[in-house]
């Protein structure tokens, strides 16, 4: 059965929903904000749609465990800047690798 096919029963609220309570239950334990949980989730999703159908069945544990590095959104850095979450992992990498040097 396809993705699409499992899913067909699954409305916009319903899935909105879903987020948004796996994103708050996540978020209180692992000690950070829901809303950003979610944001970092919808922007995972956006760019990994195979995702969706193993998130919905299990929940989180369900992706990489990177997964949070890999989406699709901008998002305000600690300094104030917007960056890009490829930006984002390509200077952790520099950074690790100036470290190593």
């Amino acid at each position: 059965m396809s993705m699409e096919e499992r899913l067909a029963d699954w409305g916009p609220a319903r899935f909105i929903e879903l987020v948004a309570k796996r994103s708050a239950g996540f978020a209180n334990q692992a000690g950070v904000g829901a809303m950003e949980t979610a944001g970092h989730l919808i922007s995972y999703l956006a760019d990994h749609p195979e995702h969706i159908e193993p998130w919905i069945n299990g929940g989180f544990f369900e992706l990489p465990m990177d997964w949070i590095e890999h989406g699709s959104l901008t998002h305000r850095a600690l300094n104030g800047k917007i960056v890009s979450p490829r930006y984002a992992r390509q200077h952790r990498v520099i950074k690790k690798m100036e470290k190593s040097a």
